[in-house]
């Protein structure tokens, strides 16, 4: 095998220097420093095992970059979305600065945290989407802990005196917004066959199952927190069991509707 002819101006220093600027390197550097060898190199030498090894190197660091930074922007957008909810079916404001209908929307939100009795306060509040006249955007909250957004959801039912016209949901991405609509559309085949069913903790269960379902929810909140191991209930036929659920529902492959929202609310 023919050896692998090193450019005359990039001894083995100089490379190391260019992939190297820290103690630990940079993938940014080490992608630089191997496009600038590889580019260096004779025709004949492009070809070789050990420059076809560094490009496929260079491709797969530079994979790895795309998705790590993918992941954590992912992973910072859900605790975002973890601590937030939508507001659908609030009035804006016919004010004409912008400030005023910002603070409008502020004093609404403040409202309805009074209303239900929760003290926390937002950390921001804006309306989502191109306004129109036909109905009032949707209207995002974010708090600043995950507890603010679930106490808020769990006390919402006390809004429906003053704000009788306002719905409350978490905020979710388009995967999941799908998964909800589709597990409402069963849930309403279910009823019109004559089925008494409800939806509750993402899942579609008969009526009569509510108390025992809430039940074995607070069981398994309560052993989750425990530091004691959990033990696997017994299997008994008086265990609550889902028609539906939405995580069945969250495939990879989901289908998209004419004119859907692509962002995540």
């Amino acid at each position: 095998m023919a050896s692998l002819k090193r450019p005359p101006h990039l001894s083995p220093s100089s490379f190391r220097d260019e992939t190297e600027s820290a103690a630990i390197p940079d993938p940014t550097n080490i992608l630089r420093g191997i496009a600038k060898y590889l580019d260096a190199l004779s025709p004949e030498d492009k070809s070789s095992p050990l420059a076809l090894l560094l490009g496929t190197c260079a491709m797969q660091i530079n994979d790895l970059m795309a998705r790590s930074t993918m992941s954590i922007e992912d992973a910072i957008e859900k605790e975002k979305r973890d601590r937030s909810v939508v507001v659908m079916g609030l009035t804006e404001s016919v004010a004409v600065k912008p400030s005023e209908r910002v603070a409008d929307d502020m004093a609404k939100v403040v409202s309805m945290l009074d209303l239900a009795e929760v003290e926390h306060s937002p950390a921001t509040v804006f309306r989502m989407g191109v306004k129109t006249d036909t109905r009032p955007r949707l209207l995002k909250v974010v708090f600043h802990t995950r507890t603010a957004q679930s106490t808020f959801l769990a006390k919402s039912r006390a809004l429906s005196t003053q704000f009788p016209s306002v719905s409350i949901r978490p905020s979710l991405t388009k995967a999941e917004r799908e998964a909800a609509y589709q597990l409402r559309q069963k849930k309403r085949a279910l009823k019109s066959e004559g089925k008494d069913v409800l939806i509750y903790a993402g899942s579609i269960i008969e009526r009569g199952q509510l108390e025992a379902m809430k039940k074995q929810l607070r069981s398994s909140r309560s052993q989750s927190r425990s530091r004691r191991p959990r033990t696997p209930a017994p299997s008994s036929s008086s265990q609550p069991e889902s028609i539906f659920n939405i995580t069945s529902l969250l495939a990879p492959q989901t289908t998209t509707t004419p004119n859907a929202t692509t962002g995540p609310f």
